[in-house]
């Protein structure tokens, strides 16, 4: 172990390939398009402006939302930096000390009093005018150690003596995020686990069994979910069932969408249905939304277009990594950013049910930007330090 853990320091500060600029600008394009449509979202189009242009748009902001954003994105790039630092083998080696660490966060938030939607998932600072949720980033250390613990078989897996641990490392983070009520989370904790089993190889025999238990697992924890849950899913089955209450989000969302047509109403423009209040949570979870209905349908194939050469880019280069601890790692990110695109916007169209999850790089909220930046900084730290350069 120390054997391994000397090889590993040895490799701090090298650096075999380049930055993979594909997946830097893919990225930079999205979080240019998060800050306008932060900006979108919580500007008061009928208040008086003072200056010109740009310095006419942030004098009608209603809230700090769109600076704590930008604040965000600089934390976030300089998590990039200091990830850099060391090659991501380094990480793999101090694998168990991360996995306690993020585990601690999540027993300790659980102590936190309930907040939005009766959830205990975040930490409260600045006097309880601002929040971090620690699941967020925890998402990075369980990529992390989950990829580390897979690795070690050179195999797929086949055993269940095998695969047992690699669930039981997953079960317990899904089981904290779950405690917190915080169901969305936890949805994304499984996508990443189901993401990396699939990239590492499953024998047919496991495969069929954790299609069983998933099946009968969502049929068994029915009874013992709050009415806001089961009416949420009700909602999604029956989007007419209740229009004036649990499907109201759903509902206005929909009729944003609908109302950008091919072009939009245009950005910061006053009469928009979402910059009239009609659609809750409309720079967080149900940002996709108000940005529909400023930039259409066009505008919206454009940020579509964006996420799938993210996750396509991804996942090429999973394949292309010359080492498996590498590729489950990029693996992972791929997941995480593929369920959260897929969740949130299927969600705010009514093709899924409301799960309350960000949308990566746009949404507001500062510990999603740092996470998913920090994801990008871990892909961009796998890349350079292969030994070859991955085109």
């Amino acid at each position: 172990m120390l054997r391994n853990r000397s090889r590993a320091l040895s490799l701090g500060r090298q650096s075999h390939g380049r930055l993979d600029m594909p997946l830097i600008l893919t990225v930079a394009a999205l979080t240019f398009i998060g800050l306008v449509a932060v900006a979108n979202a919580t500007i008061d189009p009928y208040a008086g402006s003072e200056g010109t242009g740009i310095f006419s748009v942030l004098s009608r902001l209603t809230s700090n939302s769109f600076y704590w954003q930008l604040a965000w994105v600089g934390v976030g790039l300089a998590a990039i930096v200091l990830i850099q630092v060391f090659d991501y083998r380094i990480y793999g080696e101090l694998a168990v000390y991360i996995f306690g660490f993020a585990l601690a966060l999540l027993v300790l938030v659980l102590f936190q009093t309930a907040g939005r939607g009766n959830v205990t998932a975040w930490f409260s600072w600045l006097g309880g005018s601002r929040s971090f949720q620690p699941s967020e980033v925890c998402k990075i250390a369980i990529i992390l150690t989950l990829a580390k613990h897979i690795a070690r078989y050179d195999e797929p897996i086949v055993k269940l003596k095998d695969f047992i641990p690699v669930l039981i490392h997953f079960a317990i983070p899904f089981g904290l995020v779950l405690a917190q009520d915080d169901v969305g989370t936890a949805l994304v904790f499984l996508a990443i686990f189901l993401g990396m089993l699939f990239v590492s190889g499953l024998g047919w025999k496991i495969i069929v069994g954790l299609g069983i238990t998933g099946a009968t697992a969502c049929v068994a924890i029915w009874p013992f979910l709050s009415e806001f849950r089961q009416d949420r899913v009700l909602d999604f089955l029956n989007p007419l069932r209740d229009t004036s209450g649990t499907g109201y989000q759903v509902r206005y969302s929909k009729i944003a969408v609908g109302s950008g047509q091919l072009t939009g109403k245009g950005l910061f423009q006053e009469g928009a249905i979402s910059q009239l209040d009609f659609v809750p949570e409309k720079h967080t979870d149900f940002i996709f939304s108000v940005t529909a209905e400023s930039v259409g349908f066009a505008g919206c194939i454009l940020i579509v277009a964006l996420y799938l050469a993210l996750v396509l880019r991804l996942f090429y280069l999973s394949y292309k990594m010359q080492d498996r601890f590498g590729s489950l790692i990029i693996a992972g990110v791929a997941s995480m950013f593929l369920f959260h695109v897929f969740e949130n916007i299927g969600m705010t169209i009514g093709l899924m049910p409301v799960t309350g999850i960000p949308l990566p790089f746009i949404s507001y909220g500062g510990s999603s930007m740092l996470a998913n930046l920090a994801a990008v900084g871990l892909v961009l730290n796998v890349v350079r330090n292969q030994q070859k350069t991955v085109l």
